[in-house]
């Protein structure tokens, strides 16, 4: 995942971490698959999270600490999202 604005990021955003992350392959990264679809644990929401920090500047912690991994990841990126533009 390139550098994003907070403006910029959506799903398409997520895909691309989720496949430089933990190079999961195209056709597993759909908008309606969840997290725990793709068997992430609390750890790497964690890696997740740090590393959307580090690009963006804002803290995700408390993201991560309540993410629920049956959402799918549409709803996902719109609730990183909602927090990236506070």
């Amino acid at each position: 995942m390139a550098e994003k604005t907070v403006e910029e990021f959506g799903t398409e955003s997520l895909v691309g971490l989720l496949q430089e992350l933990f190079e999961f392959p195209d056709d597993m990264l759909t908008p309606t698959t969840t997290l725990d679809e793709l068997g992430l644990d609390s750890l790497a929401l964690m890696e997740m999270g740090v590393v959307i920090e580090e690009r963006t500047g804002v803290e995700m912690g408390t993201l991560v600490d309540g993410m629920s991994r049956s959402e799918p990841l549409d709803q996902v990126a719109r609730t990183i999202a909602r927090v990236l533009a506070r």
